[in-house]
């Protein structure tokens, strides 16, 4: 009976009124309202200057989203929590200093126990243990009574060393998306100089901020990736053209169903760490909810998920966090104003939805 029951919040969404998105814009403005403001020479984005191009940053995000889970399953395969445990123990040490997202050998603080780590993830218990008895079984934690550590000298081998460097110009794709693209208004910076981990930590936080910003809506990971494949394969051709982009950009301007491309399914499990039975019960749900259409033998996100009121505000609270992750960083001296010389091997792109 596990697999009859829907995994995600989607039967209460779907239920839910389709407000004005103004209504919902003007709340998310006077919620958490901030002016644009310098402090010393770093002048910080804000949420005004997002919230016009709400659509095409949403888009943005989600493109980066899936480069990163399919970069983390280069690293850790399908075992997706496990994934995000690794991400959230790799992300707490450079915290303690980015330096140690390039050292050979990492000095651990105290372990994380077993029971933090999953209320941090909304997973029982016994769940998060098997994920995490993966990662030691990979020799990328060390797991004991006490909790969970990173190992010594987990970051110094050479398949953690790629996934960061391929996170660093995945992190600079999105940076140079909203600034030079979107042409969102960059923050100010006092130095061109900056170490590349200060780039790898802001992706690391952003990959964390996708997975927790959506789990008021999932509480399943391979539903939250098939929800985010489909929608950036339905609209990539609106998301990257120099002119729909910014004609669908605006909180109020959703891309009309002409303009979506259909997703096949067999696409999506060729190119996701999914597991195609699991990731079929979830569009099955999500058909029956009206969430997803079959249109043209492909699937198609419906206009009500777009501009439903929960995932609208969780969406906002995501912007608003991004917008911190990034005068964070700018104010700890990483240069944009040429943001292309950032790049460690170049532009990272976008993950193949179709197969033409």
């Amino acid at each position: 009976m596990q697999s009859l029951r829907f995994p995600w919040s989607l039967t209460k969404i779907s239920k839910l009124p389709h407000p004005h998105i103004n209504l919902i814009a003007e709340e998310f403005l006077n919620n958490k309202f901030q002016k644009r403001h310098v402090i010393g020479k770093h002048s910080l984005i804000d949420r005004h200057s997002t919230l016009k191009t709400y659509r095409l940053v949403i888009r943005l995000l989600t493109e980066m989203q899936l480069l990163s889970v399919v970069a983390l399953s280069r690293l850790v395969g399908q075992d997706y929590l496990g994934g995000n445990a690794l991400v959230a123990l790799l992300a707490e040490t450079g915290r303690i200093s980015p330096d140690l997202l390039s050292s050979d050998f990492c000095q651990v603080g105290r372990p994380i126990t077993i029971r933090a780590m999953a209320r941090s993830f909304n997973r029982p218990y016994e769940t998060m243990r098997r994920a995490l008895r993966r990662l030691s079984q990979l020799e990328l934690v060390d797991l004991s009574d006490d909790g969970v550590t990173l190992r010594s000298d987990a970051i110094s081998r050479p398949e953690v060393q790629t996934y960061l460097m391929e996170m660093h110009d995945i992190m600079v794709t999105l940076l140079e998306d909203l600034f030079m693209f979107a042409k969102l208004p960059a923050p100010n910076h006092g130095t061109g100089n900056y170490p590349q981990n200060l780039i790898k930590l802001a992706s690391l936080d952003l990959q964390l901020l996708a997975v927790e910003g959506m789990q008021g809506i999932f509480t399943d990971w391979t539903g939250l990736m098939v929800a985010t494949a489909i929608t950036a394969g339905n609209i990539r051709n609106v998301t990257y053209h120099p002119d729909l982009a910014f004609t669908y950009a605006a909180a109020d301007q959703t891309p009309p169903m002409s303009l979506r491309k259909p997703v096949h399914f067999k696409t999506l499990c060729e190119v996701l760490p999914i597991c195609p039975t699991t990731a079929w019960r979830r569009v099955a749900a999500m058909k029956m909810l009206g969430s997803i259409k079959n249109v043209d033998g492909g699937l198609v996100i419906d206009s009500k998920w777009l501009n439903n009121h929960t995932v609208i505000a969780n969406a906002c609270d995501r912007i608003d966090r991004m917008h911190s992750t990034i005068n964070r960083m700018a104010s700890s001296g990483v240069s944009l104003n040429n943001i292309e010389s950032l790049y460690i091997k170049g532009r990272a792109n976008p993950i193949g939805l179709h197969s033409d």
